[in-house]
């Protein structure tokens, strides 16, 4: 089993923080995408009791949620908000976290605060409608999505949308391009598009990383670890496209059928066993 991520929202410093340089200093780290150096930067400024405590806080908790460590990220939000509950930015982190653990009820009581609170950050709305495309009410989220662009089209450019039809199609077009080899393998391995993941994908022993934020997922036993003498499957191997949050992570159709195109490849590759660094030069990439 493995997935292609991809969050909601993209994980950033909101300007939260203070000014203080040791705050400044791990800023950059965190801007620069060192999220492991920042990580250990903000534990060692709050073993040492340099900077403000609140802001590495809420900072730690940021850098959780961009490293995909939800559980862990709530920990930092919560604490934050037990010193200032009227904080917006760590209550739509906290509704994020809670999403992305699948615990969309808890996340939605969240959501409703965050957006009520003064100050509300823009993020909030694109949680809330995640959250109601979970409930199926697409047309809501819609409208939040696009309120959310209107506020910070190049954070959140308008969802690129396709029909359920043109979408299979793509997925078909993209099998084509595929190397004789490679297009084979669909016939054993079938490809399901959902609109958002299903939350009995994220149920079992080995499910940890599975979010409902995920743009696909191979879920079974790569070829390269069965043999003749295995007995069947309760589940058969499939490969899972997630076709509105593909939409969402798209810029415009092209891009769209770009993402189709690279998470198709990406799965069959988890089906045909191949690690990441495998993929390259095998048309898989």
């Amino acid at each position: 089993m493995d997935l292609e991520p991809l969050g909601i929202v993209p994980p950033d410093s909101d300007g939260q923080a203070g000014r203080d340089p040791v705050v400044q200093d791990i800023e950059a780290l965190l801007d620069a995408d060192r999220l492991e150096e920042g990580l250990a930067a903000i534990q060692a400024a709050l073993a040492s009791g340099q900077g403000n405590g609140l802001d590495l806080t809420f900072l730690m908790g940021d850098t959780y949620l961009g490293m995909g460590r939800a559980a862990e990220a709530e920990v930092q939000f919560r604490a934050v908000l037990e010193q200032d509950p009227d904080c917006p930015s760590s209550c739509a982190w906290l509704a994020m976290c809670l999403f992305l653990q699948w615990r969309f009820d808890e996340a939605e009581v969240a959501v409703k605060t965050a957006r009520e609170l003064p100050g509300a950050i823009v993020d909030a709305d694109v949680v809330h409608g995640a959250l109601l495309e979970r409930r199926d009410r697409f047309e809501e989220a819609e409208s939040f999505f696009l309120r959310a662009s209107a506020v910070a089209p190049d954070k959140y450019p308008p969802p690129v949308r396709m029909s359920k039809e043109d979408f299979a199609r793509e997925v078909r077009l993209a099998a084509r391009k595929l190397p004789r080899q490679f297009r084979q393998c669909f016939d054993r391995v079938p490809v399901v598009v959902q609109q958002v993941p299903d939350v009995a994908l994220s149920e079992g022993p080995d499910r940890e990383e599975v979010g409902p934020d995920i743009l696909g997922l191979f879920d079974g036993v790569p070829l390269t670890e069965t043999s003749n003498f295995d007995m069947p499957q309760l589940r058969p191997n499939t490969i899972y496209l997630f076709q509105r949050n593909l939409e969402r992570a798209a810029i415009d159709r092209d891009d769209l059928i770009e993402q189709i195109r690279i998470t198709l490849y990406h799965e069959l590759a988890h089906y045909l066993g191949f690690e990441e660094e495998d993929m390259d030069g095998m048309g898989l990439e």
